[in-house]
This record gives structure tokens, C-alpha cells and sequence, in this order.
């Protein structure tokens, strides 16, 4: 860049003072306590600001500053420039045109070339210590003082904006939270107009209380009263506000689906207030009211009655049936052949033990050696077990004492024929169709009932003959 002379831009520039145009705080300042030659000084500072590079250019030429510094002679500004200052850094020499080096021992000297940047000029003028130095120096002190009033009136004016800032956002916060609590207020409202008493129905709000892990929570139930289980949930929790509500015809049904719902079961917590622990809380961390609704309301779909529900129900029955079916009939083939089994290992020693009774009946010392038992006794039980019956009790004596009483084998009968229940208590003998007790036995009702018209009852299935409780087909 070329030299720019200092003094005349500081001295002779139109642009002496600073006009009215400039509302900056800075400049405001200036021009107040500034006097005009330290105006002109600032704005010949602030021009080599904006036009050269403070270090680099090397512009100012001493000739121009030493006399305008308050130096009699240059030798003196030339000294002191060479003892403070490093030449190539902060000044430059050379020789002048008008005063090339000859070789020539006429007359004349080599006239030197100083050339100092922004910086060194600046440096050297408060080194000078002359009347303009301390001019200068005066100069540098207002001007710092200055910047420090102008720093400190934009930091309070600054800190001022920022806490007016904050006001407004917080007052701007508050307002969002009202609004957000109004339509929460608002939205509560117009379900539970939605929701009468005994109206079964399935919910969920939003509550400020966290989890142990700080995550945020809902609280969700079942209900046939909703607006007093709102109003519980008040007292309960802290800000609890219903967000959404949904009728049921089984609301214990769907709430125990809800939580078995895998998405759900993942997300329950607990939290403890007052000593006491609540359950039925929802970590809704990263999750959308949106969402929320469209699984609950395909969890209520999914169980509620509909078409769709209907037939797959039917569906379900029907498979679930025929495999009841073949599990049964496999069950009942093994056990009818291990009845049959036994069954048969029964009438054997029932015969067996039918026809040590009757031989030793009839004859006390007779050696008890029972003969095998034929295939036929066990295909023709109910005679063989009559035939039996008749040769144990035929040698039962009857016989009647003084009081009008009858005995046989140590028991005492009021009288001789009566009903199946006196035949049974033994306060009969038998029964005017000449059944003893031996011939009853208790069914499954506890009804006394003959054993040979039961066995035959069984066989032939009376209710099965005349079309009731036929097997569906």
C-alpha cells in the first residue's frame, strides 16, 4: 500500500469533527468529551483501522511525524526510533530517490528512508516525550476510559435485554403451560360428560409423578364411575388430568388384556407415596397418546363381541372340540380296557369268595378247597352271582322272639317285610318283592336302588332308547 501522511490526514482532513449522523454509543461519547484535535485523531486512527494492516504495511514515513511529534531536529526521532523499535519488523530504511547512494566524495549525503506501520507509529509517539506525546498519551487514556464507560453501559444495557428476555420467555412458558392445562381441563371435562355413572369403561391419565428411573408415567384402570375415580385420582397423584376413556361390556376383561398386552407389560411401574404403593402406572417414555389409543382400541376390538369375534370364537370351539374329542376317545379305549381287566380280575374273586361263603355256610367243617372258576361263571356273572346268593342265604334261619322281633346272623329286624330304607337301616328283612340288603346299593345320588335293575339300566340305556341325551353328532 503507499504512505499515508498521518499528520495531514489527522490535521487537514475536510472530515474534522464527528457530525450528528452517528448514534452509536461510542461515537456519541467521543463526540462529548472529546476536544476537536482528539475527534480528528480518533477518526485518522479508526481510517488506518479500516484501510491498512497495522503490522504489514509499512506507510507512515517518519519525515512526515517527527517535527508534528515535537523532535527540533531528526536525528533525535531517528535514535530513539532505532533504539526502541526492530527495523524489518517494525520500521523500514532505505534510501530516498532524490537521495541515491553514489560513489562520488563530492558533496551531498545519502538521504535514509524511515518507514513505521500503524503500530510502531503509535508505540513511538508515546515514547517521543515531548508536549505532543503527552497530548497523545492523554489521548489513549481518554479513549480507554471511554471504552470502558461504553463497555459497561452495553453490558447493563445487555444484561438488562437478557433478563427482560428471560421474563418474557418465562411469562411465555407460563402462558403455553395455562393454554396446555386449559385444553387438558377442557378435554377431561368433555369425556366425562361422555361417561355416566355405570358405564363400564376402561382410562388412562397423565400425572407429574416419575418412577424411580425418572421416567414419565399414566395412571390406567378400570371404571363404572368415572368421574369419581377422576376425582380420587386428584387427591392421589400430583396434576392428574384424564386423557382418553373407552366403553367396555367387560372392563375387568380388558383391562387384565391390557396388561398382559406385551407393549404394556413391558412399560408398568410402581411408585410409592405416602408409605402407600400404587400399581396400574405406564411408562409412556418416547410414546405418543396416538399410539396409546390405536392398541388399546384394537385390544377392545380383539376381545369385544363382533361378527368377526363370533365366528372366530366358533372356529376356536369347533378345533378345540374335535381335539377334546379324540384326546377323550383315546383316553377312553385305555380306560375301558384297563376296566375290562379289572373288571374281570373282580368277578373272579368275587365268585371265588361267593363260593367259600356258601360251602362253608353248609357245612362249617368242610376244608375249604374251591374248584377253578370256568370261563362260563365269568360270561354268565349276574346267574352265577344269584346262584350263589341263593345257596349263601338258604341256610339263613329266620326265627321271631318273644317281643314280636325277627333275627338272622346276630341282627335283630322290627319286622319282617318293609321298605328298601328299612331293609336297608335293618329295620326290615326284606321288601314285599323279597329283596334283601344284599340286592341294594347306593348310586351316585345316594339313592338306594337294586343292583340287578342298575346293572340293566346301564346296559340297555333307557334314555339313549326313547331319544334323550342322544350323543351330537
Amino acid at each position: 500500500m503507499s504512505k499515508i501522511d498521518i499528520v495531514e490526514l489527522i490535521e487537514q482532513n475536510p472530515i474534522t469533527k464527528l457530525n450528528g449522523d452517528y448514534h452509536n454509543k461510542l461515537i456519541t461519547k467521543i463526540k462529548e468529551t472529546f476536544n476537536d484535535t482528539q475527534q480528528q485523531m480518533f477518526v485518522a486512527s479508526f481510517y488506518c483501522y479500516l484501510n491498512c494492516d497495522k503490522k504489514n504495511d509499512f506507510i507512515i514515513d517518519l519525515d512526515n511525524v517527527w517535527k508534528w511529534l515535537g523532535f527540533n531536529q531528526k536525528v533525535k526521532a531517528k535514535i530513539l526510533l532505532e533504539n526502541h523499535f526492530i527495523l524489518n519488523k517494525d520500521y523500514t530504511k532505505s534510501l530516498s530517490h532524490t537521495g541515491k547512494q553514489t560513489t562520488h566524495t563530492k558533496g551531498g549525503q545519502n538521504k535514509e528512508l524511515f518507514m513505521l506501520n500503524i503500530d510502531t507509529f503509535k508505540k513511538f509517539c508515546l515514547k517521543a516525550g515531548t508536549k505532543k506525546a503527552d497530548e497523545v498519551h492523554e489521548y489513549y487514556i481518554k479513549l480507554e476510559e471511554t471504552l470502558h464507560q461504553v463497555i459497561q453501559e452495553e453490558s447493563n444495557e445487555l444484561k438488562l435485554q437478557l433478563e427482560n428476555y428471560k421474563n418474557q420467555q418465562v411469562n411465555l412458558q407460563n402462558q403455553i403451560v395455562t393454554n396446555e392445562k386449559d385444553k387438558l381441563v377442557i378435554r377431561e371435562k368433555t369425556i366425562l360428560q361422555q361417561f355416566p355413572n355405570n358405564t363400564q369403561c376402561v382410562y388412562y391419565g397423565i400425572i407429574d409423578n416419575v418412577s424411580n428411573q425418572n421416567e414419565k408415567l399414566i395412571k390406567f384402570g378400570n371404571s363404572n364411575n368415572l368421574k369419581n375415580r377422576v376425582y380420587k385420582h386428584k387427591d392421589t397423584y400430583s396434576n392428574f388430568y384424564l386423557v382418553n376413556a373407552f366403553k367396555v361390556d367387560n372392563k375387568l376383561q380388558i383391562e387384565n388384556a391390557i396388561k398382559d398386552n406385551k407393549f404394556f407389560n413391558e412399560r408398568i411401574r410402581n411408585i410409592t407415596l405416602k408409605n402407600k404403593k400404587y400399581i396400574e402406572l405406564l411408562c409412556i417414555d418416547n410414546v405418543t397418546f396416538s399410539e396409546l389409543d390405536k392398541i388399546i382400541k384394537e385390544i377392545i376390538t380383539s376381545i369385544e363381541y363382533s361378527p368377526e369375534n363370533y365366528i372366530k370364537i366358533l372356529q376356536e370351539n369347533t378345533y378345540l372340540k374335535k381335539k377334546l374329542e379324540i384326546k377323550n376317545e383315546n383316553n377312553n379305549t385305555n380306560d375301558l380296557i384297563l376296566l375290562q381287566s379289572e373288571n374281570t380280575r373282580l368277578k373272579v374273586q368275587n365268585i371265588k369268595l361267593m363260593k367259600k361263603i356258601s360251602a362253608f355256610k353248609n357245612n362249617p367243617n368242610y376244608h375249604l378247597i374251591i374248584e377253578s372258576i370256568q370261563k362260563e361263571d365269568i360270561e354268565n356273572y349276574i346267574d352265577t352271582t344269584n346262584q350263589l346268593k341263593q345257596k349263601m342265604y338258604s341256610c339263613n334261619i329266620l326265627n321271631k322272639n318273644k317281643e314280636g322281633k325277627y333275627f338272622c346272623n346276630d341282627i335283630v329286624y322290627d319286622s319282617l317285610i318293609g321298605s328298601r330304607e328299612d331293609v336297608w337301616n335293618c329295620k326290615a328283612y326284606k321288601t314285599s318283592g323279597g329283596l334283601i340288603k344284599e340286592d341294594f346299593i347306593l348310586n351316585h345320588k345316594g339313592k338306594i336302588v337294586s343292583k340287578k335293575k342298575s346293572i340293566s339300566e346301564y346296559t340297555i340305556d333307557r334314555f339313549k332308547l326313547h331319544g334323550i341325551n342322544t350323543t351330537t353328532q
